[in-house]
């Protein structure tokens, strides 16, 4: 995390030598300077609902010009300073070289959509549906594959939960009820240009289990980059999760116990011949009535 230093404390080496720096202004607001890449006088401020962001700014020591952009937050409250934290860590810390005022426009654009994602009113269910895909993920990484990490979606609307590869899938459900019944949209299960798995995931809620705050920093310490780590925090803040709020709790072993994988032309499905001129046709599927595959047969499909 990082340490905003008062603007006036910032050393003449720092502002020669880092491309980044996070400060406090002179109103105490928490900053982030990045150099500009251009030596350019022209300046220009605009706003978004969370951040005030100053384009091509000289900053001067001893005499000597400095040329940054000034991306300030423009909220004070706790929750907003644990936002933008999350983006000084995976976002701003990350750049690497110099950066034009279009550049940063672009990078605003990304940043602010962030700040919009809000809580959907059935937290519940999107809290139950993610606790089933990263336990799915997690699941697949420990029982021999571990590449199925990089194949998570970074669009919450994705179709599918992971692409494998360009012609195989794996869709997630997960449910607490007793029964092994999920529901499908019919586009999903009906697909001919593709193979498509399912994972599915029976969820007993329990009190000395597994937070799905606690599935996310699991998952999170499993990727790599940045850019990675920073599509899951998107996803957690969908889903609600803080410090403050865990959200719910599932028996980890239960999960691990009850977790079944099938080939979705084997579940049972309505077979139409052409669905020409109708859409959004939804049902319930009872998947117990399939035939599934072991983990070891998932896998070498995954690997072939």
């Amino acid at each position: 995390m990082a340490q905003y230093k008062y603007i006036s404390n910032i050393s003449e080496e720092e502002f020669l030598n880092n491309i980044v720096i996070p400060c406090q202004d002179e109103e105490h607001f928490t900053c982030v300077l990045v150099k500009n890449s251009q030596v350019k006088t022209i300046s220009s401020m605009f706003q978004t609902d969370n951040l005030e962001i100053k384009t091509n700014r000289i900053l001067s020591r001893n005499k000597i010009d400095y040329f940054f952009h000034i991306i300030r937050c423009k909220k004070t409250d706790a929750y907003s300073m644990q936002q933008f934290d999350v983006i000084y860590d995976y976002i701003f810390s990350k750049i690497e070289r110099p950066i034009s005022d279009v550049e940063l426009a672009l990078l605003i654009a990304s940043i602010e959509e962030y700040f919009k994602l809000t809580v959907d009113k059935d937290k519940r269910r999107i809290q139950t549906g993610v606790f089933g895909e990263l336990f799915t993920l997690l699941y697949i990484y420990l029982n021999g594959y571990p590449n199925i990490i990089n194949k998570y979606h970074d669009d919450f609307y994705s179709r599918h939960d992971l692409e494998i590869s360009p012609t195989i899938r794996l869709e997630v459900k997960a449910t607490s009820s007793e029964k092994r019944i999920h529901h499908f949209k019919h586009t999903q299960i009906m697909r001919t240009d593709v193979t498509v798995f399912l994972s599915s995931v029976m969820l007993e809620e329990s009190r000395e289990g597994i937070s799905l705050l606690d599935l996310f920093e699991r998952v999170k310490a499993l990727l790599g980059d940045p850019e990675s780590i920073f599509s899951l925090e998107k996803i957690k803040k969908k889903c609600g999760i803080s410090k403050d709020d865990k959200g719910l709790v599932f028996a980890y072993e239960h999960a691990c116990d009850n977790i079944r994988f099938f080939d979705v032309k084997n579940l049972p499905k309505i077979e139409l011949n052409s669905i020409d001129g109708i859409s959004n046709i939804e049902y319930d599927v009872d998947c117990s009535l399939a035939s599934h595959l072991t983990i070891k047969s998932l896998i070498d499909f995954f690997s072939k």
